[in-house]
């Protein structure tokens, strides 16, 4: 191959085609300050986008994905800086240009769409100060014309009534609406390449599906090249058109994403596949995630990343890092094992679990809620608040040793209940009864003693978790305030609780931010097993995590539930996780449970039309098997 000629994620192209890209990345390495040494975040990434093009990368957390999006632009946080390469913008280096003109080129022909837009977005600007504010950065129009194209656009991404809702702020708008905000402030001057960091990852099922409509809809209409950032593999078989998958900081795989989902060429391709729920798997099947951890970016292995975690690695894997490699189809792949790579076969079959709840209907309830309501104070003037009835006459049973899965969208009451199960919310009417015992009506001492026995764990396990205290602390805290145990049992019960969910009791000492997500969801999860319980309240407990990270931490719940015994309510608004860890599903809308049922006949013969719109929703990961490939 001449010096002239390179591959891209379509094929082999000249050096020519690559100067008619819109948007061409080539060697690009970021690095962080860390002590007296550096990390290695993104190591040589090469990549072109053309104009109206789709671009999804996708890998587990510390793969390098972010920290490559925000490259681009260079606004790496801490100290971050790309240390070699190039980026070029029809044909200018943003890589060496200067902070003015890097200014113009922010927002205007290259905007971002961040993954949490109530920290992106002011609490104190209204929408249309928002709005108007990244116009008038760019000097677009005077103040009568940036309104006027403010109320376009937020017409555009789909918010009702622009006029009535342009002057309200962030925090009256729901999650999926201020998500659509931040997709209108991206798109304000028109830009040549949208980068969408995450846009989804919070998301509940149709509000994902009408955000990723919208995004299909501008790039077919607009031409805007297209690059989204995630760890969910469905939204990129939804929405584009070529992968790139990266590992340790550089790319593994990539080409046409029906191609590269169909019959992937690296072992971590398949791997995070393999690690994808599918909706049409049944309850009970476990799911399998990649074993081990990603590589420390701080000290990178010689030869293949991957090796420590791969299956098929052999000894040239320990010793050289392979090339990334174009096949004819136009697939790039960097492994010395060549052909494609299928781990779906090894998927487990479903347990018993699935067709035959351990739990018995028949046997008094665990947990019984009878119309349980509640409302919140609803904003306005005194005297004319209506009440927010968040739960509107809930009805649930929960058996000994069984999985309740919640599903619904947000602000359907799925948290609202979890909240008032576990007493932080008091139920303005309705009835709760655990053991046959009604809450309401128990002493302090009886409502303390069931409080131990229903436990929580939480959707986002860092803020969860005190940063001062070490870790044993946080698993002791329950502990000390139930008083079980001294000093000594408590020490001994720490220990068999990190044992139980995968950690080393060595770790016991390390505070929270010296673990990964799925490590601190795992320390979680032990600081609720603690005081031993009888019933677990699971409230998101795996929507931000990466799919193996996810297929880990089910699959621990999965053994713990049938190690103790425990009942589960398990709230997520991913329907295929929800299916497969449960026994049972109720679908909640608006407050009220619409359908309840097991949970194989609720996914495939659903009774009521909202159950049937969710499942509608739920993007398709790839095509079933390698003829459904267009040619």
């Amino acid at each position: 191959m001449s010096p002239a000629t390179t591959h891209s994620a379509t094929g082999t192209i000249t050096a020519a085609g690559r100067a008619a890209a819109l948007l061409d990345v080539r060697g690009l390495h970021v690095a962080f300050p860390l002590g007296a040494g550096t990390v290695r975040a993104v190591r040589g990434v090469d990549f072109s986008l053309g104009a109206g093009e789709t671009l999804g990368i996708v890998g587990e957390s510390g793969s390098g994905k972010s920290t490559l999006a925000l490259s681009l632009t260079r606004m790496l946080p801490g100290g971050g800086r790309v240390t070699g390469g190039s980026v070029l913008l029809d044909g200018e280096d943003l890589v060496a240009a200067g902070e003015e003109a890097l200014r113009r080129v922010r927002g205007s022909r290259v905007a971002m769409v961040f993954q949490d837009p109530m920290a992106s977005l002011n609490p104190v600007l209204s929408i249309g100060q928002h709005l108007d504010e990244a116009m008038r950065a760019h000097g677009r129009g005077d103040r009568r014309s940036r309104r006027a194209r403010a109320l376009e656009l937020l017409g555009l991404v789909g918010i009702p009534d622009p006029a009535r809702r342009i002057d309200d702020h962030p925090h009256q708008f729901s999650g999926g609406m201020r998500q659509r905000v931040m997709i209108s402030l991206a798109l304000a001057n028109e830009p040549d390449v949208l980068i969408a960091d995450e846009p989804t990852t919070a998301l509940d099922a149709t509000v994902q599906d009408q955000i990723l409509q919208l995004l299909e809809r501008l790039n077919r209409e607009t031409g805007t090249a297209l690059v989204l950032v995630t760890h969910d593999i469905g939204v990129v078989a939804r929405v584009c058109r070529r992968v790139m998958v990266m590992y340790g900081g550089t790319v593994v795989e990539d080409g046409p994403t029906e191609r590269v989902l169909a019959l992937p060429r690296h072992p971590y391709t398949a791997g995070l596949l393999a690690a994808v729920p599918r909706l049409e798997s049944p309850s009970g099947t476990r799911l399998l995630g990649i074993p081990g951890s990603p590589p420390d970016p701080a000290a990178p292995a010689e030869g293949c990343g991957f090796t420590p975690r791969c299956p098929l690695a052999e000894d040239r894997c320990r010793e050289q890092a392979p090339p990334l490699t174009a096949s004819a189809d136009g697939v790039r792949s960097a492994c010395w094992v060549t052909g494609p790579k299928d781990f779906t076969v090894g998927r487990e079959p479903a347990d018993d679990r699935g067709a035959q709840p351990s739990a018995d209907p028949s046997a008094t309830p665990l947990l019984e809620v009878t119309a349980l309501r509640k409302t919140f104070p609803g904003r306005g003037r005194a005297g004319r608040r209506d009440p927010v009835v968040a739960l509107d006459g809930v009805d649930l049973v929960l058996h000994p040793g069984e999985t309740l899965g919640i599903v619904g969208e947000s602000g359907s009451g799925k948290s609202t209940l979890a909240r008032t199960l576990v007493q932080v919310y008091e139920p303005t009417s309705g009835g709760i009864r655990f053991r046959g015992r009604e809450l309401s009506a128990a002493s302090p001492e009886t409502a303390k003693a069931l409080r131990r026995e229903v436990q929580m764990v939480f959707q986002d396990p860092f803020s969860s978790l005190n940063p001062r205290m070490t870790v044993g602390q946080i698993i002791a805290e329950p502990l000390i305030a139930h008083g079980l145990g001294d000093r000594a049992e408590r020490a001994e019960r720490v220990a068999a609780l990190l044992r139980q969910v995968g950690l080393d009791p060595d770790v016991a000492g390390r505070h929270p931010h010296a673990f990964s997500g799925g490590q601190r969801q795992r320390i979680g999860i032990a600081r609720a097993l603690a005081p031993e319980p009888s019933v677990l309240i699971c409230d998101e407990p795996v929507s931000a995590l990466d799919v193996s990270v996810q297929a880990q931490v089910v699959n621990l719940l999965t053994d713990v539930q049938r190690d103790l015994g425990l009942a589960l309510l398990f709230i997520a608004h991913d329907l295929a996780v929800v299916r497969q860890i449960s026994h049972r599903i109720a679908v909640m809308h608006r407050g009220q449970v619409v359908e309840t049922g097991a949970a194989d006949q609720v996914c495939t013969r659903p009774a009521h039309p909202y159950t049937r719109t969710l499942l509608g929703a739920v993007p398709r990961t790839a095509p079933s098997s390698p003829k459904e490939l267009r040619p």
